[in-house]
This record gives C-alpha cells, sequence and structure tokens, in this order.
C-alpha cells in the first residue's frame, strides 16, 4: 500500500476543520484526484473526523473519542499486521486531534485586540497581519485582531489613516468606523477621516464600498471619488481635492486656487486655526495662486504666500490673522 507524506494529512486535516486556503483545497483536489487510495484515505479520515466532532463548534470536541475511533476503523481483520499502516493512522490521527484542538481553543479563547496610536505630532505606518500598510495621521488610533482568525479582515480605526491594502479577495478588508459605518476593499489604497458623526473616504486606486452597519445602504467609490456618511447620510462625488493625503506626503500643491480655498487646507494641513479679517474676504475670493509646499513650517508657507499676494498675517494666541 503507498506510504502518504505527512504533507498530505495535514492537508486534509486542515481541509476537514475549515482551515484551507483555496491554493490549498486546490492542491488537495489535484492529489485525491491522482489515485483512488488518496481518495480512499480521505474517506476514512473524513468518517473519522465526522464521527468525533460536533458539528457544533461550541460543544466540546473528544480527542479521547477520536482516538478510539481511530483505533476501531483500523483495527487489524487478522492478529498480524503491518504497524507502518497503524503509524500511519495514528500520525493522521494526532494530527487531525490537534487541529481540532486548536481550532476548539480559539473559538472559545476570546481574540486579543492590538491597539497602536500616532502621537501627537507625528504620523505612524504599521504594517498589519496581511501584510497591509496603514499610515496613521497624528492623533489617530487602530484597534486589530493578530491573524484576525475570520473570514474578513476587521480593523477598527479612530482619527483619520491611509490605507494600501494586500490584494486578498478571499477576506474582504473591513474598516469600522466610529460612527458606526463601514469600508469594505478587496485590495486598493484610500483614506479614511473618521470621527463620532461622520466618516468621509477618498479612493486613491482601486475601489471600496462605504455603508453603515445599522443600514441596508450602501455606494460604490472608485478611484478619484470621495464618499462620506454622517446624519443618517450617505453621499458620493468626485474628488476635487488633490492634497487629501498631503498630511502623509509632507506637500501641498495649489494649481490656480484662491486664497479662500488654499488657507482652509493650510489650516487643515497645520493642525492650525486660520482666520481671514472679514474686510478682506472678499478680495481673498479673488487673489488665485499657483505653488507648491514641500515639508516647510507654516509660517515659511505664509510668507511665500504674502510675497506672492500681498497680505499681512499675525499671531493672536494660538490664532492666525490674516488681513489687507
Amino acid at each position: 500500500m503507498e506510504q502518504f507524506d505527512t504533507y498530505y494529512y495535514d492537508l486534509m486535516a486542515k481541509k476537514l476543520s475549515g482551515h484551507c486556503t483555496a491554493a490549498e483545497i486546490n492542491e488537495l483536489e489535484q492529489w485525491l484526484a491522482a489515485s483512488p487510495e488518496h481518495q480512499a484515505e480521505y474517506d476514512i479520515l473524513s468518517k473519522i473526523w465526522q464521527d468525533s466532532v460536533p458539528a457544533d463548534s461550541a460543544r466540546t470536541y473528544n480527542p479521547d473519542s477520536a482516538w478510539q475511533k481511530v483505533e476501531s476503523a483500523t483495527a487489524p481483520a487478522t492478529p498480524v499486521r503491518p504497524m507502518a499502516n497503524w503509524k500511519k493512522f495514528s500520525a493522521a490521527a494526532a494530527v487531525i486531534a490537534a487541529v481540532a484542538a486548536a481550532s476548539w481553543f480559539f473559538s472559545h479563547t476570546p481574540p486579543k485586540k492590538h491597539e497602536l496610536a500616532a502621537n501627537e505630532g507625528k504620523i505612524k505606518s504599521i504594517q498589519l497581519p496581511d501584510k497591509s500598510m496603514v499610515t496613521l495621521r497624528q492623533g489617530a488610533r487602530i484597534k486589530y485582531i493578530n491573524g484576525y482568525h475570520h473570514d474578513k479582515r476587521v480593523v477598527e480605526l479612530e482619527g483619520e489613516a491611509f490605507f494600501e491594502v494586500a490584494n486578498d479577495p478571499e477576506h474582504p478588508f473591513l474598516v469600522k468606523t466610529a460612527n458606526e459605518s463601514y469600508i469594505e476593499v478587496l485590495g486598493t489604497s484610500f483614506t479614511v477621516q473618521s470621527t463620532k458623526d461622520s466618516t468621509a473616504v477618498i479612493v486613491a486606486t482601486g475601489q471600496v464600498r462605504l455603508g453603515a452597519e445599522n443600514d441596508t445602504a450602501d455606494v460604490i467609490l472608485n478611484a478619484g471619488q470621495r464618499g462620506v456618511w454622517g446624519n443618517g447620510q450617505l453621499s458620493s462625488r468626485n474628488n476635487n481635492n488633490p492634497n487629501f493625503i498631503a498630511w502623509k506626503t509632507g506637500v501641498l500643491a495649489f494649481n490656480d486656487q484662491s486664497l479662500l480655498e488654499i488657507l482652509p487646507q493650510l489650516a487643515d494641513f497645520y493642525a492650525k486655526e486660520i482666520r481671514i479679517d472679514s474686510n478682506y474676504q472678499t478680495t481673498a475670493a479673488k487673489q488665485k495662486a499657483t505653488i507648491t509646499f514641500s515639508n516647510q513650517s507654516c509660517d515659511d508657507a505664509l510668507h511665500e504666500l504674502q510675497l506672492l499676494l500681498g497680505f499681512n498675517f499675525r499671531h493672536e494666541g494660538d490664532a492666525i490673522v490674516i488681513s489687507q
């Protein structure tokens, strides 16, 4: 009788316990189809598994029962039988028992959440267990389960972050946010701004689905689109802000934009309050600039704009005031 590599016993055990990946299932199916003996071996182990492991994973798995069934299923018809066969089935049962025990353990052990945050004034880059990359803006916080152990890769976000998701169509990537909305993707890059009141998503590449956990409405967003969920409303439009990840790149670029449009983006980028004097609002709406800032301080950026457009600015406490 053919002797099988332990590797295939491992694959069979993983298949029976529901731990096989699609690639492993495909490999196992090819191996089973290659020989009637392979299929017969799998059928025996499948019967042992079904008789030993309850369908309800919440019930306790009994490894002693599994061993007894293995021994009875493989008991010799005559007093003498090669020891190799018994060892073969013992090894298979050991693999099955180990996988079942691990499956039971994980189903009864609350998953441990990891929590990481970007300190004020700094951004933080993180590689998740699936190799996806997350860049947290200062003050942002993310929670995730190491290894996931689910059919979906789920993270929880507070604040703003940029995601570059590793492609894995069989395990969709899900971002849950502070206002109970979610973003579901297969493999893409996007930024999320999450607060208790709203969630905004801008897609850089690929496609995402934005929706709410307690609502059936959702919207598909493609690259270059922005979606917002807040106050029970879902909306989407084209993203007209090329600086949506300036906090990550350190670069702010403006093309023929008014001072009235530029200043709010500077305020967001530098986390400063920037106000325009009421008697300068009309002029600020008419003044336009094409300019790029790269890793500069707020005052340096304002000085460059000042030379270009001719306004004045002053510090009043924590605020900056723009005037004629």
